[in-house]
């Protein structure tokens, strides 16, 4: 069996090490110019590659999301777990974030090349995929030659992370075959925000509760994470910003508004939050509403917000003004600010989008072409933060590979 594997990151390499296992000759086709070089940047280089606290249907986003338990209970976190470990690479459970217990994205990429040395696997890199045939055998063609496979997967990744020398071009090969898919959009990104106050903010960091209420399709529609907060010089980052990114890339691609509000005090609700202020406002009469601001805000944010409220950072703190001061308070529990766009995929770490799960089987095997599959971000699947996105490269990969390798249905020769 010839089995071509068109992209080697996460999922190529996995689908590669899972089919060559059944006995398959396996050719990955890398247009970069070496194999797993995302890998090298995940987890801020210490590579998340799963998660203990997994939900399907929580933690990934696709439109058929209903296809997903399915996929994952073939192959999940413990057969990831027991994938690595009873290769020889130790993980480690962080607050149920998993990592290999070197903590060095190097040491997961070493790893999957290692496997691959001791399998019949090749890699050609630096080599870009121009056409597929659609008679018979898989006829790709290359800037550097033809190649001939029985089973074709194809890991070709997504825009994400990468300049436009590389844009679609796998969504786009798939689309030549037939195959249907959703525009891709940026996910777990940056959202660039109105205003021209936010270079005063830029690296601020701290704990807020973020909410996106949603207006266009979704009317109505409210999400709210809660984690550390990055002010940049055009608008919030941050993991709970990542978070939701992808609900304001679709509202904003389907002309919708999006507006976010930020709580920078998350921890103090309800009567906790009032009682809060009351004690702060006491403590500091006779004192400056600086002191105030800065004693329960960043002083960038507090001094920001109680310019919004038109108090002076001056200015002394008495009980006639507590109304004034009580704005200020409620401005610091809820500082709206409209979105204007997403940063691109260029600066995105996943895209959402890509060929429907309806295209597929059970085995990711295309309906519309036997003998083809696909695995990994080329996928309409995304996920959270922490881990997600890796957990669906080695499941997707793994089931393509194995898939494809025991696939005894004939494709035939023109």
């Amino acid at each position: 069996m010839q089995i071509g594997i068109i992209g080697g990151g996460a999922s190529g390499l996995t689908a590669a090490i899972a089919a060559a296992g059944c006995g398959a000759e396996v050719t990955i086709l890398e247009c970069r110019d070496r194999v797993g070089k995302k890998i090298l940047a995940t987890g801020n280089g210490r590579c998340n590659l799963s998660n203990l606290d997994f939900d399907p249907l929580r933690d990934y986003r696709s439109h058929r999301p209903d296809r997903l338990p399915g996929f994952f209970a073939r192959f999940g976190v413990s057969q990831t777990i027991d994938f690595f470990e009873s290769r020889g690479l130790l993980l480690t459970d962080r607050d149920g974030y998993l990592y290999p217990r070197s903590l060095q994205a190097a040491a997961v990429l070493d790893f999957l090349l290692g496997e691959l040395s001791r399998l019949p696997v090749r890699a050609i890199c630096g080599c870009r995929v121009l056409h597929i045939g659609t008679q018979g055998p898989f006829c790709v063609e290359t800037d550097a030659g033809s190649y001939r496979f029985d089973r074709l997967i194809m890991a070709c990744g997504s825009d994400a992370g990468l300049t436009g020398e590389h844009a679609q071009m796998g969504l786009a090969l798939a689309g030549e075959l037939g195959i249907q898919w959703y525009p891709p959009l940026p996910a777990l990104t940056a959202l660039r925000c109105e205003g021209g106050f936010w270079k005063g903010l830029a690296g601020v960091r701290c704990q807020a509760r973020v909410t996106l209420s949603l207006a266009g399709q979704k009317r109505g529609r409210v999400y709210t994470e809660i984690g550390e907060v990055q002010l940049t010089e055009y608008g919030i980052s941050g993991i709970p910003v990542f978070q939701l990114s992808r609900f304001a890339a679709e509202t904003l691609d389907a002309g919708g508004t999006v507006t976010a509000s930020l709580d920078f005090l998350p921890e103090y609700d309800g009567e906790v939050g009032r009682a809060l202020f009351d004690r702060q406002f006491l403590a500091c009469r006779g004192k400056t509403a600086g002191e105030l601001g800065c004693g329960m805000l960043p002083k960038k944010v507090a001094l920001f917000l109680l310019r919004l409220c038109h108090i002076q950072a001056e200015e002394i703190v008495t009980l006639r003004e507590r109304e004034r001061f009580q704005r200020f308070y409620e401005k610091a529990r809820r500082f709206e600010t409209k979105v204007m766009q997403t940063n691109p995929l260029s600066q995105s770490q996943v895209s959402m989008g890509g060929v429907s799960l309806d295209e597929v089987d059970d085995t990711l095997c295309a309906k519309r072409r036997r003998g083809l599959y696909f695995c990994g971000e080329m996928l309409d699947v995304d996920g959270r933060c922490g881990g997600y996105n890796l957990q669906w490269a080695w499941t997707s990969g793994y089931l393509a590979g194995l898939s494809a390798a025991k696939s005894d249905e004939k494709v035939e020769k023109p």
